[in-house]
């Protein structure tokens, strides 16, 4: 069947790649045709040895956008970064039967990303297909992008991440055992084994929710550091679930992020590390009532 194809990598499924994705989805109702996102089943940095800092894990990006629209993810390595724009285009052609490509301003694609948007124009017109820009979504005055929203998270600005992906930010990985210090000063923890090539937020204290495997969200707090108070050194992502006692070791667990509440840093004592986290809990709980933070 003939189809609309979304292209891009979509890191996070923000607002802006929604945006081009509803369109595709618009264009083959309209047309009768099959909509379709093509993408990477990795980071295509990857095949260069680049070390990624993604919103999203590989299979959870392609578990949302599959979500959406029925999705084709192919492995990118060596030999796919070397195909020429044109032969790239030619593979959809023949694959997929595309009729209509649906891209952002700023796409590219083929070796060394010589393709851009002006090419795939001038493509469809030899190929015979038809190209949909899309213009980009803003935020702020300025395009919102993957990498905007990376450097919001780097910086702690959890409102601004929120805003440009249309939900909060979120982390997701399996519990494992830490030091137990968050149990020994009154407010247990889970410690989350996040993926190594996800972003992480800044340094602090985090008013978030913890959603368990059965879906059910939980307001919390989140501390990303290293615990200098207690001598820690390697960066950590802990959870304390307000009210909640409940064993999480070995379960997977996804921490969305609302506010972040304060820095990382040492304390003259443990005593006063826990008078501290008590505020971080009242002023969490005040953040996550405040009706201004809900999940989506």
């Amino acid at each position: 069947m003939d189809s609309v194809i979304a292209l891009g990598t979509f890191d996070g499924v923000h607002l802006g790649h929604r945006q081009l994705i509803d369109a595709a989805l618009a264009l083959a109702r309209e047309n009768g045709l099959r909509p379709l996102i093509y993408t990477f089943s990795n980071h295509p940095g990857e095949a260069f040895g680049q070390k990624a800092r993604l919103l999203m894990p590989g299979p959870a990006r392609i578990a949302a956008l599959s979500a959406l629209c029925e999705t084709v993810a192919d492995p990118f390595d060596a030999a796919f970064a070397a195909v020429e724009p044109a032969d790239f285009i030619r593979m959809l052609i023949e694959r997929f039967s595309m009729k209509t490509a649906v891209s952002g301003f700023n796409y590219t694609f083929g070796k060394g990303g010589a393709g851009d948007i002006a090419l795939l124009r001038e493509l469809g017109a030899q190929m015979g297909f038809s190209v949909c820009e899309i213009p980009p979504r803003t935020y702020g005055g300025a395009p919102i992008s993957s990498s905007r929203i990376r450097t919001a998270v780097e910086e702690g600005d959890m409102e601004a991440a929120a805003a440009m992906l249309g939900r909060p930010f979120t982390l997701t990985g399996r519990v494992a055992a830490g030091r137990a210090i968050g149990h020994s000063l009154g407010f247990p923890t889970a410690n989350l084994l996040a993926t190594e090539d996800q972003v992480l937020p800044a340094a602090g204290v985090y008013a978030s929710w913890a959603i368990l495997e059965d879906g059910c969200s939980r307001p919390a707090v989140t501390n990303v550091g290293s615990n200098p108070t207690v001598g820690g050194r390697e960066i950590t992502v802990e959870t304390h679930i307000l009210d909640a006692r409940e064993n999480l070791y070995g379960r997977e667990l996804e921490v969305a992020f609302a506010r972040r509440l304060r820095e990382d840093r040492r304390f003259p004592s443990r005593e006063a590390l826990a008078a501290q986290i008590g505020r971080d809990v009242s002023e969490a709980r005040a953040v996550l009532a405040s009706g201004d933070w809900k999940l989506p």
